[in-house]
């Protein structure tokens, strides 16, 4: 090996051995980078059930006030049979996020409504009744399977004073329709293989996006949730991640947002979840990407070295030295 050769070999060492602080370096940076882009995934979910939980909160809110403006209508205040359930059926139909709309007497019984059923209906044990009654107040009630249309709800209550406001004559209410949320969930384009839940404060799942498409299918809705699924503490106020095994046995990282209307109590939780293999797949295509940039860097520089060792001080003739 000549002496040419022999530099030559030396200066390639010389810079593998400049990049080895760069490869530990990437080694600590790609670490980063796997935990910034997995929050950042975290984030997208935080985000679409913090969207979602405050549209619950606007849907409870339009509630009030609808239910505040239909009870100045004479025949909903005075509870005119035909012509209410006329009036409430015609409001049904423009508002498709609710089930049903009703009108309910002093001994709990509906005294009309946009869906009337024969033979009568009680709803004098419906929390939001009840608490409307007691309270005077607006009140939401407790999610539940509706008992006319069987969908997934919770009930809003609006109470009609007496004359001289010191008793609750009537109970105006609606059922909002938890189904909606999901809705307004995939108008925020869900990444494939995501799932959107609705529990409620006893685990009761009331909403599953897919639903029919999961190996547990229609069963979900109206089941309780297994244990091995979410437990989130009823004072919870802010949205937050957890992992857990989803309801059709995927292992799923989640964002939990707790359902609340009026500022008053739980009512019940929303989860957004994700595939968690789905997810550290595509932390690592990206990490991949940058190893792969480093890479080509690291070559490239390699033959920009050999070309200068070669060309610019190897073949260099030295001139010699005049005595």
């Amino acid at each position: 090996m000549n002496a040419a050769t022999r530099n030559q070999i030396s200066l390639i060492v010389l810079v593998i051995l400049a990049f080895i602080p760069s490869i530990l370096l990437y080694r600590y940076a790609s670490n980063n980078l796997r935990a910034h882009e997995l929050g950042q995934h975290e984030t997208e979910l935080l985000q679409i059930a913090r969207v979602t939980a405050v549209e619950y909160q606007l849907l409870v809110e339009e509630s009030r006030q609808l239910l505040g403006a239909l009870a100045e209508f004479p025949e909903i205040r005075d509870g005119q049979g035909r012509a209410c359930n006329q009036r409430l059926a015609s409001v049904l139909r423009h508002t498709p996020q609710y089930t049903t709309l009703s009108l309910i007497g002093r001994d709990g019984n509906m005294a009309c409504g946009s869906l009337p059923v024969d033979g009568g209906l009680y709803l004098g044990d419906r929390a939001y009744y009840r608490l409307a009654t007691t309270t005077g107040e607006f009140s939401v009630g407790n999610y539940a399977l509706g008992r006319i249309t069987g969908k997934p709800t919770v009930g809003v209550a609006y109470p009609i004073m007496d004359a001289d406001g010191s008793n609750t004559e009537r109970v105006l209410a609606a059922s909002i329709d938890l189904s909606a949320l999901g809705e307004r969930a995939r108008d925020q384009e869900l990444a494939e293989g995501t799932t959107f839940t609705v529990l409620d404060r006893e685990s009761n799942v009331l909403v599953r996006i897919p639903d029919g498409r999961h190996p547990l299918g229609h069963d979900t809705v109206g089941a309780v949730a297994p244990e091995t699924f979410l437990e989130a503490p009823l004072d919870v106020r802010e949205p937050f991640i957890a992992a857990a095994i989803d309801l059709d046995g995927v292992d799923r990282l989640f964002a939990v947002a707790p359902l609340r209307g009026g500022g008053q109590r739980v009512g019940g939780f929303l989860a957004v979840g994700r595939e968690r293999a789905t997810l550290l797949a595509d932390v690592e295509e990206v990490v991949q990407a940058e190893f792969q940039f480093l890479a080509i860097a690291a070559v490239g520089v390699l033959i920009l070295a050999w070309l200068f060792g070669h060309y610019a001080l190897i073949r260099t003739p030295v001139a010699p030295v005049e005595e």
